[in-house]
């Protein structure tokens, strides 16, 4: 008996321990709310190309382009444009006797295979907060010059009124689910304990740059510096974010 006694007397600290950790009964649900808003914002994305005997050439009459290209768009949508550029590549142009191609055999670039011209292109995106003139803008574009003009999407320069609205949206939606859960489960619904707004946002780890040793042999004479590269300024897009919302309920009897 007093074995028993001892037994019984160790485990009610434990026991009491263990009920003082439960948490109060809960609903934890997920809802979404959306929000329809007239845009007030386009993007246009179209592509601009220049040619040339040597890459300078190619390069040099993209720049003139661009800038023919964006003084033509200012013109027409003054103050309510906004002209972007954020990539540039330079390819090399054979003859048609060359069969040189990045999936087959490669060939050195003399004879057929001699490199006779540069093509230079860049893709460039225009937002307007004139919406309503996308389409128009887009045929202006392609007079211009400009390859593959389209109509990229339209958008709401600030959101905060729609993020409102849409939150009041998810809240409703949250409630309602709760309360089926809690007339099926025959409990009560309570209050809202949290409401969580989480942002999930992706991050690059950039590798790192790894610099080999250079050799000890002497090297030859260091040919003369070619001269200064064609400047192109590039303008890239910022960064978007996506916005979720949990919420949490207490239940009662």
């Amino acid at each position: 008996m007093r074995i028993v006694a001892l037994a019984i007397l160790m485990a009610t600290p434990g026991s009491t321990a263990a009920a003082q950790t439960v948490q109060a009964p809960q609903i934890l649900v997920s809802a979404s709310g959306t929000a329809k808003t007239v845009p007030d914002m386009a993007t246009i994305n179209f592509t601009l190309r220049g040619e040339g005997a040597t890459s300078d050439e190619a390069a040099s009459k993209l720049r003139d382009q661009a800038a023919a290209m964006s003084a033509s768009i200012k013109g027409f949508l003054p103050g309510a444009v906004d002209f972007r550029s954020s990539s540039f590549s330079m390819a090399q142009v054979r003859s048609r006797e060359c069969d040189a191609s990045p999936y087959g055999q490669q060939r050195l670039s003399t004879g057929a295979c001699a490199i006779i011209g540069y093509i230079a292109t860049m893709p460039v995106s225009v937002d307007t907060s004139r919406p309503k003139d996308a389409g128009t803008l887009v045929s202006l574009i392609g007079r211009s010059g400009g390859l593959d003009a389209a109509v990229q999407r339209f958008w709401l320069r600030d959101d905060a009124a729609a993020r409102s609205q849409a939150m009041q949206a998810a809240l409703a939606n949250a409630q309602a689910k709760a309360k089926l859960i809690a007339q099926g489960s025959g409990t009560r619904l309570g209050p809202v304990l949290r409401v969580q707004d989480a942002d999930y946002r992706e991050v690059t780890m950039e590798p790192d740059i790894v610099q080999a040793a250079g050799s000890h042999a002497v090297a030859p004479p260091a040919p003369p510096p070619p001269p200064p590269p064609v400047q192109v300024e590039l303008t890239p897009r910022p960064i978007e974010t996506t916005v979720r919302l949990m919420v949490s309920y207490s239940i009662g009897n």
